[in-house]
């Protein structure tokens, strides 16, 4: 019973409402998102193309493995969690995960992560991204009885519980170095 999200891309047109609406389920700082929607450019054909993207809750998540503080738990259920009182602010997370995933908040001095709405869903609802998609671009659940699109798990070593309904301008590639993607325009985490 492992959990994951699918996301549309060749219907997302990059409102961002789940962003959004994620980070004020959460109380997070204003600037600080865990769920991004990210852009792609590209040249051949002219196009471009949106990803909405958090923790895709890898079956060997990087965050878990790296922490220094063991401040994030993989559970039974495939999600991955974190304690934020555990957390220093150090960003190994960050680092170690290859789609950035967990956020640094200044602020607060510590990271943030989707935890798949673990309260939501334990009181009986969906988690906020997917209920406030206007074009229902967003689910999640078991990864056997997700929506048909393309397995991300073999794009990447922590083996992401990710599926995509691609857009005809990007393809599953993008996904194995996202963040350095030379179409991306919004790689979805902080400038240094």
């Amino acid at each position: 019973m492992t959990q994951g999200f699918h996301v549309s891309s060749e219907n997302c047109y990059g409102c961002k409402s789940c962003q959004v609406a994620c980070a004020n389920e959460h109380l997070l700082t204003p600037g600080v998102f865990t769920r991004r929607v990210r852009q792609f450019y590209t040249s051949n054909p002219v196009g471009h193309a949106f990803v909405s993207m958090s923790c895709n809750h890898c079956d060997e998540p990087a965050c878990v493995e790296n922490c220094p503080v063991g401040a994030y738990e993989k559970r039974e259920n495939g999600l991955v969690v974190q304690d934020h009182s555990k957390c220093i602010g150090c960003q190994t997370c960050v680092q170690a995960c290859p789609f950035h995933a967990p956020c640094y908040d200044e602020a607060t001095s510590t990271t943030y992560k989707c935890d798949g709405c673990v309260e939501r869903v334990a009181a009986g609802l969906m988690p906020v991204c997917t209920i406030v998609c206007p074009s229902a671009n967003i689910s999640m659940g078991e990864m056997d009885a997700l929506p048909e699109g393309t397995d991300i798990k073999d794009q990447v070593e922590t083996k992401p519980n990710l599926r995509v309904a691609l857009d005809k301008d990007i393809d599953a590639s993008v996904f194995a170095d996202i963040d350095n993607a030379d179409s991306l325009v919004d790689p979805g985490m902080e400038q240094a």
